[in-house]
């Protein structure tokens, strides 16, 4: 695959049999990357993208692919939703990871986006949930973030212009609130939010994109294939 250099087969191999091994993830970035003189995308992939056999194992046993109304309330972690979104339509690197979920290798979370890459991953976000006759839905947003309050302006707007049900709040932490949710389902890839939570979790960002562009991924769990 074009995004890959020649070592990076070999090297996520290498990762991937360490971290089966519980050696310290930081660590092994810079062993491993040092040794197959990764670049920082290739770096930040395995970071990003290669989690232990168990955790990936565990992470996929929570995964749905289908959305449905039954499901609802559907509880969405918005920054990172709308952050992988965006990486996607601004032309980053997104890649499905070992444990099935897509995540982006352009190290930009936290920052701010162009607005109009917000608006649109927020339009498709809500396309992608009236074509499935979603109507329950609750964003929570990193107040953080520098563009927080408007961006929940922006939804509850949204929201009551197409009468559905739900709301959007930000948070000071509301990986917090998502993980201790107890009632319908997750959207997020957050890994520590997808390890603590007991409810399902729905990978929103790679449905939307397939749903609207039908892209091909890279798919680093076929690297282990042979695992």
């Amino acid at each position: 695959m074009k995004t890959f250099s020649p070592n990076f087969h070999a090297a996520a191999h290498d990762y991937l049999y360490l971290l089966n091994r519980n050696y310290p993830q930081s660590t092994l970035i810079k062993l491993v990357g040092d040794r197959y003189q990764l670049s920082g995308v290739e770096r930040s992939m395995l970071y990003r993208g290669v989690s232990s056999s168990v955790d990936a194992a565990k992470r996929r046993s929570k995964l749905i692919n289908n959305l449905s109304s039954d499901l609802e309330p559907l509880s969405i972690d918005a920054c990172n939703v709308l952050i992988t979104l965006g990486s996607y339509l601004n032309g980053n690197i997104v890649f499905i990871s070992n444990d099935d979920f897509l995540r982006d290798a352009s190290e930009i979370h936290g920052k701010v986006f162009r607005t109009s890459l917000i608006e649109r991953s927020l339009d498709l976000v809500f396309k992608y949930l009236l074509h499935h006759g979603i109507k329950n839905v609750r964003f929570y947003i990193d107040s953080p973030i520098s563009f927080s309050g408007q961006l929940c302006e922006r939804i509850n707007h949204t929201l009551s212009e197409l009468d559905m049900e739900g709301f959007a709040q930000t948070h000071t932490s509301p990986d917090h609130i998502l993980k201790n949710l107890n009632e319908g389902i997750l959207a997020t890839s957050d890994s520590v939010i997808i390890d603590k939570t007991l409810l399902p979790v729905i990978d929103l960002p790679k449905n939307i994109l397939e749903f609207h562009f039908h892209p091909g991924f890279v798919d680093l769990g076929t690297l282990f294939t042979e695992v």
